[in-house]
């Protein structure tokens, strides 16, 4: 982004130096164009090139877990593999990248390879497969338009091959699909990997052909809600067919003629699986016995141990989405769209969950609307709000709701919406609310606004409450009646404010800091009378109010290799008393690079419990069920 500025700041510098003399005002906004024309291009080859080698990986993996191609599809930009294992790859066209492949070594193992030649870092070779096995990332260097690779997400070297000048080059030269196998041709026009097809029939489940807009690590699976009953669709030109397996709890009934199974997921995931494998066996025109399988699951999304992350996505490139994790850890991404079928608004910022209701507000609108209401337990969207239904809203970026009123904050301050009678309506004197969240107790509202509290009840102020700093977090207490609010005096200080008399108790923190740094995130969380902060840094820290001592519970920094950015803040889960951090690697397209890190604050130092690697998309919060 320094680097579009210097080059913008040229060509406006130029223009004002030739405005004493005439001039065509066209050039100017030809070369501007021209200039944002080669960012993007570039940006969308950074993009393709390490789609095509995480596509690469994938078939190695293919080949080592005897998978096969379910189908290819041809798009207008490459192609689209789908896997018999429910997973997806894309090709894309013209990358214009390194030729970067595998080649199979003596030992039988695949290894990243460049040029036609192993890559090898410190003598040692890069596997390509296994648990063990790396991604390389590529980048395109802003100041030398070279290619460069990273193994690890910080370290970078040059490549020797330009990304500007030369005619764009896919990773893959060429893709044979046969009636028996595809064959992947890399870009050397030598080294071929071949998967063997599922069925000269074509018989497979038809999951969705156009995935969330942007979407990455966009597994092909089928998503229930307890007790739903869906209709899933099969293809192929088989003479019978007939149900093979069944998870245990699970029922279907198999339409042959109409090419459908109805699945009917169990009432509940008490005694139950919840995920698991549905199975047909056919027989095709040729008398060959031929399978078909997916992977079915059912949540709960109501779960009090269930933690969501809500992605704002890239405004230019995808939209908002919705992460789940599940108590057990399974990580569902994209669940809103897998429960719907549809996206939520561009830019999604904030969630809040009331009376069996889960609310999503979007910045900039567009899909399913700039408020989305669904069923906490399903995630099934029951009402959304358009841009035009919101059309009085300026950025809005936090949401809270009381009964069927939602308590909306945006630049001008807090609005309310009926959403019954869908009027929206600003509440005067709320124009100092801050871009942080809003929490609920009882009927009453309270909003952080700088160096006050202020209580809406009603859909109006019913008091302001003055604090000696800043206030950088505003929460509900597990404790009735009661919020938490951090405040960034010097030295900081954590109170405890009723929500009935409004009296605060006020303890000084002796160690660490309640900094909510740019973000738009409380800057602290809780989980009972335990108060957990980061000051904006990978160092936690807990204040328990009961007997009034800060302490210092050590540094996870250590622990993610590619840690960049905070990305807002992290949370303590009100039940497990499990940490959460999200991570991103940098801004552009290294944001792609990004952690959910989990940590156990049980031990002497915080010890990672799970990693999720490269399923955010610029997160807006951590959020639990239990915490509403």
């Amino acid at each position: 982004m320094k680097k579009l500025f210097t080059c913008l700041a040229v060509v406006l510098f130029g223009a004002a130096m030739w405005s004493c003399s005439p001039y065509d005002d066209e050039e100017l906004r030809e070369a501007v164009d021209d200039l944002n024309d080669r960012v993007e291009a570039m940006e969308e080859a950074v993009r393709n090139a390490n789609s095509g080698i995480e596509t690469l990986r994938k078939l190695v993996e293919a080949l080592q877990k005897n998978m096969t191609v379910t189908s290819v599809i041809k798009t207008e930009n490459g192609y689209t593999i789908n896997f018999s294992d429910g997973t997806t790859a894309t090709i894309t066209n013209g990358t214009n990248a390194p030729s970067i492949s595998v080649i199979k070594d003596e030992d039988g193992l695949y290894y990243w390879a460049l040029d036609g030649r192993i890559i090898e870092i410190d003598g040692r070779k890069i596997k390509a497969e296994g648990s063990d096995g790396i991604t390389p990332q590529l980048r395109i260097n802003s100041d030398t338009k070279e290619w460069e690779m990273s193994l690890d997400g910080t370290t970078w070297t040059p490549m020797g091959v330009t990304a500007e000048g030369q005619d764009g080059d896919s990773l893959f030269s060429k893709v044979e699909d046969g009636d028996t196998e595809v064959v992947f041709t890399l870009s050397d026009g030598k080294t071929t990997i071949v998967i063997p097809k599922t069925s000269t029939a074509g018989f497979a489940f038809v999951f969705p052909e156009t995935l969330p807009r942007g979407g990455t690590n966009v597994d092909n699976y089928y998503l229930f809600a307890f007790g739903e009953e869906r209709e899933l669709p099969f293809t192929g030109d088989v003479a019978t067919v007939d149900l093979m397996h069944v998870p245990q709890g699970w029922s279907a009934k198999l339409d042959p003629h109409a090419k459908t199974v109805t699945v009917t997921a169990p009432a509940s995931g008490s005694s139950y699986y919840t995920e698991g494998i549905l199975s047909l066996i056919a027989i095709d025109r040729a008398e060959r016995t031929t399978l078909a399988s997916a992977r079915i699951a059912a949540v709960d999304y109501s779960d009090p141990e269930g933690t969501f992350v809500l992605n704002e996505g890239n405004p230019s490139s995808d939209n908002g989405s919705v992460i789940y994790i599940t108590s057990d850890g399974r990580l569902i991404n994209y669940a809103y769209w897998r429960m719907n079928g549809t996206e939520l608004g561009n830019a999604a910022q904030d969630l809040f969950i009331a009376d069996d209701k889960l609310y999503i507000v979007s910045q900039n609108g567009g899909n399913d609307g700039m408020l989305v209401e669904a069923d906490a337990r399903t995630l099934k969207r029951t009402d959304n709000f358009s841009k035009d239904d919101c059309s009085s809203l300026s950025w809005p970026s936090h949401v809270a709701v009381v009964g069927r009123t939602a308590y909306i904050r945006d630049n001008a301050g807090v609005w309310t919406l009926d959403l019954d009678s869908r009027s929206l309506k600003q509440i005067e004197g709320t124009a100092g609310a801050l871009k942080n969240r809003m929490a609920v107790v009882g009927d009453k509202v309270f909003v952080p606004a700088n160096s006050k509290v202020l209580i809406l009840e009603n859909g109006n102020i019913a008091e302001t409450i003055a604090m000696e700093g800043t206030v950088t977090g505003v929460i509900k207490s597990d404790e009735e009646g009661y919020v938490w609010v951090s405040c960034s005096t010097s030295p900081a200080q954590i109170i405890k404010l009723s929500a009935t008399d409004y009296t605060m108790e006020k303890h000084t923190l002796t160690e660490g800091g309640v900094s909510a740094g740019w973000g738009a995130t409380p800057a602290i969380s809780a989980k009972g009378d335990e108060i957990y902060f980061c000051n904006n840094t990978s160092t936690i820290y807990r204040h328990t109010f009961s007997t009034n001592t800060t302490e210092t519970l050590g540094d996870v920094k250590p622990n993610v290799v590619n840690w960049g950015i905070i990305y807002n803040m992290p949370a303590v889960h009100p039940v497990t008393g499990e940490y959460y951090y999200n991570t991103i690697l940098g801004y552009g397209w290294s944001f792609l690079t990004n952690d959910i890190s989990v940590y156990d604050l049980n031990s002497d130092t915080p010890a990672m419990v799970a990693d999720y690697q490269n399923y955010t998309h610029f997160p807006a919060g951590i959020y639990f069920t239990a915490g509403f």
